[in-house]
């Protein structure tokens, strides 16, 4: 059959030379992994970021036996201890990186005291800034504590510069490495993020110092879901108290939700007779994670005592309000479900004296006295849009055999407690050290990236090109003629659609042809418009559903463009990022490409 190539072109933008017509699509396997001897895994959060490691010597011991290493953080001013610390980034008046976690809150509400803080620069759960972003640019920029613009770019690489550097000094404490080369990384996303976010936060990372060889991108959830099913048998105990083995058997099914700091995921997966998991329905979730429960309790706060006094409060007392915001955490840890009892907030003396609370508010000289039923309302804005949420999912789905809470949110009793009454004939677990599972799930993913073989896509993506015009069923606007035909601009011309189950192994081919006859053209860069849409098929890339997420670049060889170039694309959607290969279809050479979705 001829080749007709020319009834397709690739719209772009001034300076770059359009492709030809998509003619074929064929797939082949694709392999990736590691050799290093170490993997150690940034797990970035809304509130809260830790990171953790082994050793190959110990990934390759029983479930049992093997030991991941993390971090312990504590304050100076609270009894809290955990396996993170809070996202906080410090930087000094010169726009130099000071310090991060506890140290940068604890430095900060120093500098408040003395007032020296005003040429400081301190931001807090920035990560929220890049949630769902279809359109995103290097350039964003993110306001500090005192509203000042800052280039966001910054304050994520050095956030993770900090975390980088703690993990090579534990790790040189335990046994010194010959070289830095030896660490492979694994830095943590939210499932539901964007490619947009997750170049971000790539490019972010290599900032940071992290090769972008070495580093790879795992998505929460599954993160989680490697930790669950890696943990020796007895270790999970169902909501019913039975012992959780079939879910991850092949043809077992079951739910992750990571409840976050910030953002809460979802996804669900089928395991399949190797033994790899199989995404069956598209990663979701959203903005419920536990901050909306600071949020609520804040509102609580400033009804009490005034909006205009709480502000000046959280400015001049810097040091009480990080007191009384870790009291507050405290609390919303220990909240359990049966409880009926008053909750006592231990309020900073200061608070009281500077304030006109009054007396009969307190349960002591320093306790805010807040009912058992107020105090659970903190929390039934987030948890209603989970369970919510959980239900439209399962309505979706058949034969989930278990619903697995993790991620730091999940260590409410409260919360879990909601969900196994909402749920009465769902399996629920929460595993141990659930607050770490995406974090240590993470370093086990790092070994075997090919333990999820299947993901739904999220989105409809494509191509803008020029069809041949069609008088009656094309907008006469979209007419224009190009080399003597009329054709329609703005066609949308699918690569993987919204819903499709996507192998890990699958490569897209679409092959395409462009003129170079003209000497102008010879060193010009083909590019090609790459579309995200949430509708299934769309027809035209103008559509309100439709976003412009960047562009795929082929640079010309050194001795510019033969008069014609036939070549083929080649795109990875069944892996955690999207991946662009631009090969000569003649002899079959690579051809110098990147895809940039931040410009």
């Amino acid at each position: 059959m001829a080749d007709e190539r020319v009834e397709e072109q690739i719209e772009t933008s001034e300076g770059v030379i359009p492709g030809g017509e998509d003619v074929a699509g064929t797939r082949r396997r694709s392999s990736s992994g590691t050799d290093k001897p170490i993997v150690a895994a940034i797990d970035f959060g809304t509130t809260y970021s830790g990171y953790a490691f082994t050793f190959r010597s110990e990934y390759e011991k029983s479930a049992g036996a093997r030991e991941i290493f993390s971090n312990r953080w504590s304050s100076n001013v609270g009894a809290l201890l955990s396996a993170k610390a809070p996202t906080t980034a410090l930087f000094d008046p010169e726009m130099t990186f000071h310090s991060f976690g506890y140290e940068a809150e604890e430095k900060y509400a120093d500098l408040i005291q003395e007032k020296q803080q005003k040429e400081w620069h301190c931001f807090r759960r920035f990560k929220m800034k890049l949630h769902d972003r279809l359109i995103l640019r290097r350039e964003l920029e993110i306001t500090d504590e005192a509203g000042r613009l800052f280039p966001a770019k910054k304050v994520f690489a050095e956030s993770i510069r900090y975390l980088r550097n703690e993990v090579v000094a534990t790790i040189e404490k335990r046994n010194p490495m010959k070289n830095k080369d030896m660490i492979h990384w694994v830095l943590t996303i939210p499932a539901i993020w964007t490619e947009p976010a997750k170049q971000f936060m790539r490019e972010a990372a290599t900032e940071a110092g992290i090769p972008t060889a070495d580093l790879q991108i795992a998505l929460e959830p599954e993160a989680a879901a490697v930790y669950c099913r890696s943990l020796p048998e007895g270790t999970l105990v169902d909501s019913q108290d039975r012992e959780v083995t079939d879910a991850f058997r092949p043809g077992g099914s079951y739910m992750i939700v990571d409840l976050g700091g910030g953002t809460v995921d979802t996804t669900v997966h089928e395991v399949a007779e190797d033994g790899r998991l199989m995404e069956v329905r598209q990663a979701s979730g959203g903005p419920w994670g536990g901050t909306s429960v600071d949020d609520t309790f804040y509102d609580f706060i400033v009804n009490k005592f005034g909006s205009e006094f709480i502000e000046q409060f959280k400015r001049t007392r810097a040091s009480d309000w990080m007191v009384l915001s870790m009291e507050f955490e405290t609390k919303k840890r220990q909240l359990k479900y049966e409880s009926e009892r008053q909750i006592g907030i231990k309020i900073p003396n200061r608070l009281i004296a500077e304030s006109n609370l009054p007396v009969g508010s307190l349960t002591s000289y320093d306790k805010l006295r807040v009912e058992n039923e107020d105090f659970k309302q903190f929390f039934h804005p987030s948890t209603e849009d989970i369970i919510s949420h959980v239900r439209t999912v399962l309505a979706e789905v058949d034969g989930v055999n278990v619903i697995l809470l993790v991620g730091g949110y999940s260590q409410s009793d409260y919360v879990t407690n909601l969900m196994k009454i909402a749920f009465p004939d769902e399996r629920i677990v929460i595993p141990l050290q659930a607050e770490a599972a995406v974090m240590h799930g993470a370093v086990l993913f790092g070994f075997e990236p090919r333990s999820v073989s299947v993901r739904i896509c999220r989105h409809t993506y494509g191509i803008s090109c020029r069809k041949v015009f069609i008088e009656g069923v094309h907008p006469p606007e979209y007419r224009k003629v190009v080399d003597g035909t009329a054709r329609c601009l703005h066609m949308f011309s699918s690569i993987a659609m919204r819903g499709e189950r996507v192998l890990l192994s699958d490569i897209r081919e679409n092959k395409f042809t462009s003129s170079h006859q003209d000497e102008a053209r010879r060193f010009k860069q083909i590019g090609f418009p790459v579309y995200a849409s949430t509708a299934t098929c769309p027809t035209y890339t103008t559509e309100d559903n439709c976003t412009l997420l960047g562009m795929i670049i082929v640079h010309p060889p050194e001795n510019g463009w033969p008069p014609v170039v036939n070549y083929r694309v080649e795109t990875f959607f069944g892996r955690t990022e999207f991946q662009v290969k631009v090969v000569n279809d003649v002899n079959g050479s690579e051809l110098k490409s990147k895809f940039d979705f931040l410009s």
